[in-house]
């Protein structure tokens, strides 16, 4: 008899305790945690290609079968997907010409540098002296001091009585 009662008692706390528990469980993993993950790794090019098969599937299945529409839909994305390709491999083709043109600007670079490093500091003093007058020759720079005029005389000449 208590072999019996323990078989019923192992029979009813499996049914109703660890098997809703163990059914809690996994759909906790696959609603919740798979989906999370699902959900972390979508990016918007999926998203816009699962709407692009979607609208030709639905558009194909108008005049054919659902099986040849979502058939004729994939292969539709497969041309879009050698399209992408394309504009990538001629992309490419900028992108080299910008690490040529960037790699000339750097040997013109270092070019100069070196001839300037070439020259002697006298020289190069001269040319920053000359090249300074110039500049101040050029433009006059108004006299805003304190002393001179104001009001039409000046400070020294003012007398008192």
């Amino acid at each position: 008899m208590t072999l019996r009662r323990t078989r019923v008692k192992d029979w009813w706390r499996k049914w109703s305790y660890e098997i809703p528990l163990a059914f809690g469980d996994a759909l906790w993993e696959v609603l919740v945690v798979q989906f999370a993950a699902f959900l972390s790794g979508l990016t918007l090019r999926r998203v816009l290609e699962f709407i692009a098969i979607a609208m030709l599937a639905m558009a194909f299945a108008q005049t054919f079968p659902i099986d040849l529409a979502i058939l004729f839909a994939g292969d539709t994305l497969m041309y879009l997907e050698i399209l992408v390709v394309i504009r990538l491999a001629a992309g490419w083709g900028y992108l080299a010409h910008a690490l040529r043109l960037a790699a000339q600007i750097a040997r013109l670079a270092m070019h100069a540098v070196l001839a300037a490093v070439h020259q002697p500091v006298s020289r190069i003093n001269r040319l920053r002296e000359r090249r300074t007058r110039a500049r101040s020759a050029g433009r006059r720079i108004p006299d805003r001091s304190d002393d001179g005029w104001d009001f039409g005389a000046r400070w020294d000449r003012l007398a008192t009585a």
